[in-house]
């Protein structure tokens, strides 16, 4: 559901709406500071934009959700499955400099109140988590090559090591990505995924177009979640193309189809103090 406040547009899911003790949102992409081509809410301080832009952007967009921008944590993400486990130690990291983040890593997963875990995505797909049971939270990024390596089901394994979840309590959401309307892929791609999933799945993530193929990444995440345990009716998709809807949200591969940079946006999820 798009949200605004304060100026600043975000997402955030039904899904977790019950749940008063958690705050868990997607920015968009309008609302803040940066110029073209990084217009208007960048997130990212790898994006090429001026530092002191994403900062003040980070600002507007983690105040609208009362979380405190100074305590974000965040990762260089790499299109892995490295889950890592963060707490309040980790308070920060990432916040206001690229170099302090965690490094090699594309999913975070805390136990711990008040400490907002966050990713960034541009055409990728978020994924969000919450542990009612254990009052634990994650966020993982669901790239192409993290979805073949079904970084989905990674984040629910490490959850349960480290916290005792169990899939079939977890509340979980699919941020906006690029859609199968656009996300065209070459064999490769195919090949990788084709070593996850059955033919017959295969055939509703696949549509050949000549010598390229569009695949469904979202959908491929909701069947992983599926098949490691979430409920079917604890899962939501936000059902949002950032290809088609760059007019809301960043896509690395529209802009760079036009040559161009573009920003990211924020995913953010925290079980909030003193619930």
């Amino acid at each position: 559901m798009l949200q605004e406040k304060n100026g600043i547009f975000y997402i955030t899911f039904d899904i977790f709406k019950a749940l008063s003790n958690v705050t868990a949102a997607v920015s968009a992409r309008k609302g803040g500071v940066s110029g073209a081509p990084f217009a208007s809410l960048n997130m990212s301080f790898s994006s090429g934009d001026d530092p002191r832009h994403v900062l003040e952007n980070r600002r507007r967009y983690l105040s609208a959700l009362h979380v405190v921008p100074e305590h974000i944590i965040c990762c260089n993400q790499v299109h892995g499955v490295n889950v890592v486990q963060a707490g309040r130690a980790d308070w920060g990291r990432g916040a206001l400099e690229r170099e302090s983040a965690i490094p090699s890593c594309d999913g975070l997963m805390t136990d711990e109140a008040g400490v907002p875990l966050t990713m960034n995505f541009a055409d990728c797909t978020p994924l969000l988590f919450c542990d009612p049971v254990h009052h634990a939270v994650a966020v993982s990024h669901g790239g192409w090559r993290g979805t073949a390596g079904n970084i989905a089901a990674e984040t629910l394994r490490r959850m349960g090591e480290a916290y005792g979840t169990k899939p079939d309590d977890v509340l979980a959401a699919i941020g906006p990505a690029i859609g199968p309307c656009c996300f065209e892929v070459g064999q490769e791609v195919v090949d990788a995924f084709a070593k996850l999933f059955s033919p017959l799945e295969m055939e509703e993530l696949t549509r050949p177009a000549g010598n390229k193929y569009y695949f469904d990444l979202p959908k491929a995440n909701r069947l992983l979640l599926l098949r490691a345990g979430i409920r079917a009716e604890h899962l939501e998709d936000a059902g949002l193309c950032t290809y088609c809807r760059d007019d809301l949200f960043f896509s690395y591969r529209k802009a760079s189809k036009a040559g161009e940079q573009t920003g990211r946006h924020m995913a953010v999820i925290m079980w909030n103090e003193g619930d």
